[in-house]
């Protein structure tokens, strides 16, 4: 009796299992055949130029003599071409968007020639008679181990260079009177001291501290102090004229950089720089008179920034001590 209780057990769990089985074949027919089907539409509806046309940059492809095959909507949309047959067969030289076309082209070759991808590369082109600044990346395209073309892609960067530049200015400039701040002083000197090692092209340091600038303050109030700053800072620029550059250092203390071509040049510029700051003022009503001490040190002499600042700072102060005593 138990052996055929055994055998029908057995038959059912073999039944069932042979159910389970031809049930899991059909389910993954089933999914392969809807697999197949979504491709059929994927590949009849055009994958690839559905993706080129949704992606947010301009993409482009070319043969090996740089000439334009094919590129998506993004890319005709922002130059305003009307089609693709606007572009096809010519290269950049003969649309005329690039100021310099000479920069592209030497990537592209440079693409083409060895194999190398190229990425984020700035430049410059004409958009709608508008200048925009985009950044480029450009690989090869092979077929059968050689490289036949090119493919590449750009986005427009101009508003991001704009805010970036914009951050710049800010962080550069005095919020007060408009000319260069002690930040900017601390890089652009960098840069001037990088000038001599390279090429001993020397340069001279004038600090500028106008006498009695406190008293002002007592008397007339702060916004009236400055006003004054506001009005001196755009004397000392103007006095600087094309051949140096006006920081304001800190309070009533300015700076100027000058790059030195003559030893003439030290005391025809200090000249007209006190000649600029003593012209007299008419601020918010009343006439002003001001005065500054002017200490310089020439970079050569101290062959360091520290000890060139001090050094003018210290002739400033024996200037100032010599006015005070007037």
């Amino acid at each position: 009796m138990s052996f055929f209780i055994c055998f029908f057990y057995l038959l059912f769990l073999s039944a069932f299992l042979l159910h389970y089985f031809l049930y899991s074949l059909n389910t993954i027919y089933y999914l392969y055949s809807y697999r197949t089907h979504i491709m059929d539409r994927i590949t009849d509806s055009n994958l690839l130029d559905n993706i080129l046309k949704l992606l947010p940059v301009g993409i482009f492809w070319k043969d090996s003599d740089r000439r334009f095959l094919g590129a998506n909507q993004m890319f005709l949309d922002y130059y305003g071409l009307s089609g693709i047959d606007d572009i096809i067969g010519k290269n950049d030289e003969d649309m005329g968007w690039h100021i310099d076309p000479e920069p592209f082209k030497k990537i592209e070759l440079q693409v083409l020639n060895t194999g190398q991808s190229i990425l984020n590369v700035p430049g410059e082109c004409i958009v709608k008679g508008k200048l925009r600044k985009i950044k480029a990346s450009k690989c090869p395209l092979y077929s059968d181990g050689k490289i036949i073309g090119l493919v590449g892609y750009f986005l427009d960067i101009t508003d991001e260079v704009e805010e970036k530049n914009r951050l710049s200015y800010l962080s550069n400039t005095d919020d007060l009177t408009g000319i260069l701040n002690r930040r900017a002083f601390g890089n652009i000197i960098l840069e001037y001291e990088k000038q001599y090692k390279a090429k001993k092209t020397d340069f001279v340091l004038f600090m500028i501290d106008l006498d009695h600038f406190k008293r002002i303050n007592d008397k007339h109030g702060h916004e009236y102090g400055n006003m004054v700053l506001i009005s001196v800072a755009k004397s000392i620029s103007n006095a600087c004229g094309e051949s140096s550059i006006a920081f304001r250092y800190g309070g009533d203390e300015f700076i100027v950089i000058h790059q030195l071509f003559s030893s003439s040049d030290i005391e025809s510029l200090e000249k007209r720089i006190y000649r600029y700051i003593d012209s007299p003022l008419n601020i918010d009503g009343n006439n002003i008179s001001i005065k500054a001490s002017i200490g310089h040190a020439i970079y050569s002499e101290t062959l360091s920034i520290d000890t060139l600042l001090e050094l003018s700072d210290n002739r400033m102060y024996d200037v100032k001590k010599l006015h005070h005593r007037v």
